[in-house]
């Protein structure tokens, strides 16, 4: 039986990750189910999602505010990566790690599961390494030298992730006439340049529309 997008991520519910997600920040379980759910709907295999603030709040009930640093507390624990806008109603870049720590591995899950469909690790979404989208190094560090030699020297494990984020989405020639716009405003920030390839992105697929 080949198993539905979500369902390949149900072991989760039976592997103490939600307790301990929770423990990280409350709230931290109903925010990475939704955005697994978002993911399994968008995505045959696991990627970025690509949401409001103000609407992943309102799906899980929950202020944009609360939203933000329940984002920031899982991806400081690892098991997002996240691009975070200022604004609530631009769209965030929220991705799942793989494989994402559990309290019980995905072996041990397939042992107590009760769904009989849900046996087999080897169908769990988010449980193998190769669930990491995949990510060309050598397009990364271009990404990253073209930042500091036309952008800014400043560099964090955030600004980091943005680049990587970045070059998983986009083109490597969309990301450096992002950066070239922002030189030009001297802006030297690269949270203003992924702003400015999600509302490109989202321009060109309104266009092909």
């Amino acid at each position: 039986m080949t198993l539905e997008r979500f369902e390949q991520a149900l072991w989760l519910e039976w592997s103490g990750l939600p307790a301990a997600l929770n423990k990280v920040r409350a709230n931290g379980w109903l925010v990475m189910r939704k955005v697994a759910e978002l993911d399994c709907a968008a995505h045959r295999r696991p990627e970025a999602v690509e949401v409001t603030l103000e609407e992943l709040g309102a799906r899980c009930g929950l202020e944009p505010d609360v939203v933000v640093k329940v984002l920031e507390a899982l991806r400081k624990k690892k098991y997002l990566r996240c691009f975070i806008p200022d604004n609530a109603s631009e769209p965030a870049l929220i991705e799942i790690r793989s494989p994402i720590k559990t309290p019980l591995p995905p072996d041990e899950v397939a042992k107590i599961i009760t769904d009989p469909h849900l046996r087999d690790p080897g169908d769990y979404r988010y449980a193998r390494a190769e669930d990491e989208p995949k990510i060309d190094d050598k397009k990364v560090q271009e990404a990253v030298d073209y930042y500091l030699n036309h952008l800014s020297q400043k560099m964090n494990s955030v600004i980091l992730e943005q680049i990587e984020i970045a070059a998983r989405r986009f083109t490597a020639e969309s990301l450096r006439l992002a950066i070239d716009r922002a030189a030009r405003h001297e802006i030297r920030s690269m949270t203003w340049v992924l702003k400015e390839l999600i509302r490109d992105h989202q321009k060109q697929s309104e266009k092909n529309y």
